[in-house]
């Protein structure tokens, strides 16, 4: 990587088009082979000089669709790498860092976690990205490329990063190193991101934020295929987020957030060993604390990543009333919105609620005339306060609105996850049964 970081002298543009070298891999689950060959098109049409980035992509264990796959790289010019898993979108975060670790060229600068519907705004995309490179002088950031970063979040818990996070960030490769790659027992990968992007911006001990908003955003929400357009359509999405929230809870449990937190050290330990030149130096847990351990066995710097009492309790009470797109509402009151009766009933609740909750947010009248909304706000505040769950929202409204969501809810998939048991299981546990099969 030293390369590159010799060859740009204040990030020159034409420096940057002169200089060739494959700096950027790209890493995707894939299983279309229709929607594949759009994506590499795409990527061919709008980059400036397709030997800038590789693509590595996990197949499903399955021969027809691997043999399909496989026609589809043969027709492209960008250089694309192939590894066959038994994926599935539970276990996704396994699948990409066995890419991350084994199948994509370790010398590259960056590595995208992306998606076959994702699509780059800008022309010569790569370029823009390539001016980055050394941004941070120890080379552990992220780029912020997605519509969720128009501007720099404030985060004021683990689960208002959570909420809103970086769909398709562009991490460097020293970061992922420094975290391990990507938390596994997280579905996705861009809200545990953003909760160890939290904790970084805590360690007032750390010099840098690491979260860079690059001026253009680099994926372009007209372009992007949104997840409810893909293969099963809105109900696919429905039964998809609805069953990742089984996983909702661990997330933000003691263990969760003390993991994040302990990548945010991890991160921090690998900049002091950059910043004193430490040599053969390593990243060794003691207890509940990382420290560096030298080459003559001295254990320094060192860090607890234990949250106290009051950090959890204030990440909990955060957890159980900031927003999670309803989902959160919709899991606690299961056993009444599992029947059509039940469900009716909440509708006419949520629908009669929001309307005064938003009355108040929106306010066209004398605050004496909303007197009536402050009331019956105060009432679903208390309501979501005593089953400690999310607050009632236009997010929430919206699950009760058309038959989609009710379709999905009283449909045999979630009822087979229920009988499964599966919030009960991990997806350590269920990427292990994926792979025994």
């Amino acid at each position: 990587m030293s390369n590159f970081r010799q060859h740009i002298k204040d990030n020159p543009l034409e420096e940057l088009k002169i200089f060739s070298g494959k700096f950027i891999s790209i890493g995707l689950l894939v299983k279309y082979p229709e929607r594949f060959e759009e994506y590499l098109r795409d990527l061919e049409i709008n980059s400036y000089d397709i030997k800038n980035f590789e693509v590595n992509i996990a197949v499903p264990d399955n021969e027809s669709e691997f043999q399909a796959i496989s026609k589809v790289i043969e027709k492209t010019p960008i250089e694309v790498r192939m590894v066959k898993l038994p994926y599935e979108y539970l276990n996704a975060m396994k699948s990409h860092n066995i890419m991350i670790k084994e199948l994509s060229d370790q010398n590259t600068y960056f590595y995208i976690n992306n998606s076959d519907r994702c699509r780059f705004s800008s022309k010569n995309w790569d370029i823009i990205i390539k001016q980055y490179i050394g941004s941070v002088p120890d080379d552990m950031f992220f780029l912020r490329g997605s519509n969720f970063s128009k501007n720099m979040k404030f985060r004021k818990s683990a689960q208002d990063a959570y909420y809103f996070p970086e769909q398709w960030g562009v991490y460097t490769r020293r970061y992922l190193q420094a975290t391990d790659g990507f938390l596994e027992f997280h579905t996705g990968h861009d809200g545990p991101s953003e909760m160890i992007q939290y904790f970084v911006s805590k360690n007032k001990k750390d010099p840098y934020q690491r979260d860079i908003l690059m001026p253009q955003l680099m994926h372009s929400d007209s372009r992007t295929i949104s997840s409810k357009e893909t293969t099963g359509g809105k109900d696919r999405f429905y039964e998809r987020y609805y069953i990742n929230n089984f996983f909702y809870k661990s997330y933000f449990s003691k263990n969760g957030l003390n993991i994040c937190k302990k990548s945010a050290i991890s991160i921090y330990l690998n900049h002091i060993i950059w910043k004193k030149k430490y040599d053969n130096a390593t990243i060794v847990q003691d207890g509940t604390s990382l420290g560096i351990k030298l080459s003559n066995n001295k254990l320094v710097n060192k860090n607890c990543f234990k949250l106290n009492f009051l950090e959890y309790l204030k990440e909990r009470f955060s957890y159980f009333y900031g927003v999670n797109h309803g989902f959160n509402f919709m899991h606690r009151f299961y056993f009444i919105v599992k029947y059509k009766k039940g469900f009716e009933i909440f509708k006419i609740m949520i629908f009669f609620f929001n309307s005064h909750i938003q009355r108040i947010k929106n306010p066209s009248v004398s605050k004496i005339s909303l007197f009536p909304s402050y009331f019956f706000s105060f009432i679903a505040n208390f309501i979501t306060f005593i089953f400690l769950t999310e607050p009632i929202t236009n997010e929430l409204e919206g699950l009760f609105r058309g038959e989609d969501f009710k379709n999905v809810l009283h449909g045999e998939n979630i009822k087979k996850a229920y009988e499964s048991k599966l919030y009960e299981k991990s997806l350590d546990k269920i990427a292990e049964d994926l792979e025994n099969r």
